[in-house]
């Protein structure tokens, strides 16, 4: 195992510190001239030490007899001279397998995973040499037989990390110049010939390019001969041309500007090279990125292809803290299969919506409200390019929810949209609005001052719900008429009205009747009948209108409590096991007053018959028989 030799040293420029030091030294020597005495007067009021120029080391007398001898010390102080070129801080290096100095040249070369830090530079290379005399380090990277790059030279300094082929570094001035360096800002990976360091944020680039591809041959790239990097802050580039798999294109800008910022800031997306069989040679994902102020920004891609196909992608959102956010995605696609001219040419048209929204519980307590919005053209997830999950999804939904509870009311409000759609058949349903209204059960035989035993009718609760629904339901064929959607429109409404009393407990028992009434309103009616030919159940008409149909049940129940103990042994841990049980008798007495909604139809050629629902197929489904 090769040793590690670690070196902590100081970069000066020739022997200006030592000579400093020694100059210094002599002429301390000089001026200490203070005369030996070989006894100190002790019967004089006060004896005093001269200052001179040397430091006293606790140069004080002992005490041995108690007088009022006051010494007095003057410690003085001696500068050293630095040269003007020597560093401000300290330069650390390690070597994993050696270190060569050599004198003469006032040179380090260090050898195998060297380290070299400087305040907040760090350096990693194969190879590193320290020039004292120019205060220039120069990384090296380490190549195979064949000439390719096994190890490069790292550099890092603060968040700004690059790795080159090689590189020089001044501690002095914070310049450097590399040659064949990666580096990443923001978003995009950038690659440069030749690059000049001029200070700790800014490099100047001579021929190379950025990208989005993390590959080191990228299958796409935008090169330019020249270009600024600020940073966290910007790039600047002179004429860019893409290129993909190192072929170049022949699409030329004069220049570039590209934000290179951390935080929100408006300003180009670069976008991604795609080959595709049905579409051609794409460039996806090209877009602007906008912030509108601190709640809102919009971002804005699109995807270009060589047949002629496009599409493009508008996505605002928006944020406000405690109160609500969202997002918007509103899709177009013009979607072209080969050439124009081609017998397998075709053009396709699409668009999706997308919407999420949420509200914050703290924003309007008792209210909420929510989306989740996915509808569109059946097609337009089948013809996303280069996304199998988006693909293969055949089915879409969608809904927009707002409730509303009222604060101390026995009132609640639901109101909703939704949407479901499936792309295999191309049906899509569309509920607006599917509302729902509530009264809590309210007791109005109770007195508003409870005094003494309430009464039994004081405990009869009345509560009420609702639900209203209207759908419409089509197909996507490309072309939807109103005339058809207000022929499948269809809506209804359900009500029901508990009524419930908790009568007094008799004894050990607890007795409690209920009725509950429905009443459904629909909008078809069915007239079937017996079709001898085809010999199967026929539909003669359907009637549309406003019909009704009601049901009413009764009902009673029995509930007591059972208590039980088990007591263990004096020597158990366990003193006892309670146990409650709570049975419950039900009697449920239903009318058949639903008769007159069936009809009794013959259903196959033995003669059978069975009571058919007249409602059957409407938004809410029609009452059991009997």
């Amino acid at each position: 195992m090769s040793a590690v030799l670690i070196f902590y040293i100081v970069l000066t420029s020739g022997n200006a510190f030592a000579t400093g030091l020694q100059n210094s030294a002599s002429s301390s020597q000089k001026q200490d001239t203070i005369p030996v005495r070989k006894q100190l007067p002790v019967n004089r009021p006060t004896a005093a030490i001269n200052a001179d120029s040397a430091s006293l080391r606790n140069d004080t007398l002992p005490n041995r007899r108690s007088d009022s001898t006051a010494i007095t010390q003057t410690t003085d102080t001696f500068s050293l001279k630095i040269a003007n070129d020597t560093l401000d801080a300290p330069v650390a290096y390690e070597a994993e397998d050696s270190a060569v100095l050599f004198v003469k040249e006032q040179k380090f070369v260090l050898y195998g995973k060297t380290q070299t830090t400087y305040k907040d530079v760090v350096i990693n290379a194969p190879q590193t040499v320290l020039d004292q005399q120019t205060n220039v380090l120069t990384a090296l990277g380490s190549k195979d037989s064949l000439g390719r790059m096994i190890e490069r030279a790292k550099f890092q300094q603060g968040q700004q990390i690059f790795e080159s082929e090689s590189f020089t570094y001044n501690f002095k001035t914070q310049r450097g110049v590399t040659t064949n360096t990666y580096t990443k800002e923001g978003d995009f990976y950038i690659k440069a010939g030749v690059s000049k360091k001029i200070d700790a944020n800014t490099v100047f680039i001579k021929e190379g390019y950025f990208t989005t591809c993390n590959l080191d041959d990228p299958h796409f790239a935008f090169k330019t001969n020249k270009m600024k990097v600020i940073s966290n802050n910007i790039a600047v580039s002179g004429p860019t041309h893409p290129e993909f798999e190192g072929v170049p294109i022949p699409i030329y800008l004069p220049f570039g500007i590209y934000p290179l910022s951390q935080a929100r800031h408006s300003g180009l997306l670069a976008p991604q090279f795609a080959v595709n069989q049905q579409f051609g040679i794409g460039l996806e994902g090209l877009g602007y990125y906008h912030v509108l102020n601190d709640y809102v920004d919009v971002t804005l891609r699109t995807n270009l292809y060589s047949y002629g196909g496009w599409n493009i992608n508008v996505i605002p959102q928006y944020r406000k803290r405690y109160r609500y956010n969202g997002s918007l995605n509103l899709a177009l696609s013009h979607t072209k299969f080969n050439f124009k001219g081609d017998p397998d040419y075709n053009l396709v048209k699409t668009f999706n919506i997308g919407w999420t929204h949420s509200m914050d519980s703290r924003a309007k307590p008792g209210t909420t409200f929510s989306a989740s919005v996915n509808a569109g053209s059946t097609r337009h997830n089948e013809l996303i390019p280069n996304n199998p999950n988006r693909n293969i999804q055949n089915q879409l939904y969608s809904s927009i929810t707002y409730a509303k509870q009222w604060k101390d009311k026995p009132f609640s409000l639901q109101l909703s949209a939704n949407h479901n759609q499936n792309n295999s058949s191309r049906l899509i349903n569309v509920i607006l609005p599917d509302a729902g209204f509530t009264v809590s059960t309210l007791y109005p035989f109770q007195r508003k001052e409870l005094i003494g035993t309430p009464k039994w009718y004081e405990k009869v609760g009345v509560g009420y719900s609702v639900v209203a629904r209207n759908q419409v339901s089509f197909y996507d064929t490309g072309r939807v008429s109103l005339r058809s959607i207000i022929d499948t429109l269809q809506w209804g409404a359900q009500h029901r009205f508990p009524i419930s009393v908790q009568l007094p407990a008799m004894g050990n028992f607890f007795v409690s009747p209920f009725v509950s009434y429905e009443e459904t309103w629909y909008t078809k009616r069915y007239s079937r009948v017996w079709n001898d030919t085809k010999r199967k159940v026929d539909t003669l008409s359907i009637s549309k209108g406003l019909f009704t149909d009601r049901q009413v049940s009764f009902g009673i129940s029995f509930n007591t409590n059972v208590y039980g103990m088990y007591e263990f042994g004096p020597k158990s841990k366990i003193v006892a096991i309670r146990h409650v049980m709570r049975p419950t008798l039900s009697l449920n007495y239903k009318p058949n007053i639903s008769k007159r909604s069936f009809d009794l139809i013959q259903v196959d050629t033995f003669g059978r018959k069975v009571a058919l629902p007249q409602f059957e197929g409407n938004l809410f489904p029609s009452y059991s028989y009997g």
